[in-house]
C-alpha cells in the first residue's frame, strides 16, 4: 500500500466555546402574521371564491378542516358559525 503525504495541522491552544449560544424551537418554521394575512386574502380574492371555501387551518391547538365564509378584523368566520381568531392561526391552505 502506498503511504500518503503528511498533512500540516495547526495546534489549537485556546479553549473553544463555540456552542454556548444555541437556540432550539420545537415548533419548526413559523410564519409571520403578515404571511398568514396574505394567505387569507389570497383565498378570499381567488377567482374560485364565491361565498365559501374549504381550508385546512392549523392553529396553536390543532388542525381544523373548515368551510370559511368571511373575515372580520380579528377572526375567520366558518359555515358552522365558529369564529377562529387569526392570531391563533399558524398556517392556512386552501383545499
Amino acid at each position: 500500500m502506498k503511504e500518503l503525504p503528511k498533512v500540516f495541522v495547526s495546534p489549537i491552544e485556546k479553549k473553544l466555546n463555540n456552542n454556548k449560544d444555541t437556540f432550539y424551537s420545537p415548533l419548526g418554521d413559523r410564519k409571520s402574521t403578515k404571511d398568514i394575512l396574505r394567505e387569507i386574502d389570497n383565498i378570499f380574492h381567488s377567482k374560485n371564491f364565491v361565498y365559501k371555501s374549504r381550508a385546512k387551518i392549523t392553529t396553536k391547538s390543532g388542525v381544523l378542516e373548515e368551510t370559511i365564509v368571511g373575515k372580520t378584523g380579528t377572526s375567520l368566520l366558518t359555515m358552522e358559525g365558529k369564529a377562529i381568531p387569526i392570531s391563533d392561526i399558524t398556517d392556512i391552505e386552501k383545499m
